[in-house]
């Protein structure tokens, strides 16, 4: 198996037990005229795996129910995904709502993506 990038990648697709959908920005030219669209869904229900650094960090006092953790989607990786993207999850039964703050890293067989989620818990 090892050595075989497309037979990696469909092993390691068969482990994903979540899908994503990226919202983002959107350029388009009609008819000579560049039409930006801002909330664009770029892809839909996309195989994918969220895999979290750590424990979500939550704030006491007056911020009380505040969260915030850092994150990784693992996905095809063919997909092409802007910085700055919002990228919504469900896996497990959960939806986590998502912001791409980074470069992805491709592989062969995948590539990750490094997320944040930041917000009320």
């Amino acid at each position: 198996m090892l050595g075989n990038p497309e037979l990696e990648r469909k092993w390691l697709e068969m482990t994903y037990d979540g899908v994503m959908t990226v919202t983002g920005s959107k350029k388009e030219n009609v008819d000579g005229e560049t039409i930006v669209t801002p909330d664009a869904v770029l892809y839909e229900g996309q195989p994918c795996a969220l895999s979290f650094s750590g424990t979500p960090d939550g704030v006491q006092g007056e911020d009380a129910g505040e969260i915030a953790y850092q994150g990784t989607i693992f996905c095809a990786p063919d997909l092409t995904i802007p910085t700055g993207c919002r990228i919504t999850v469900t896996q497990y039964g959960a939806t986590y709502t998502l912001r791409y703050s980074g470069e992805g890293i491709a592989y062969p067989t995948h590539q990750q993506l490094s997320v944040t989620r930041k917000g009320r818990a």
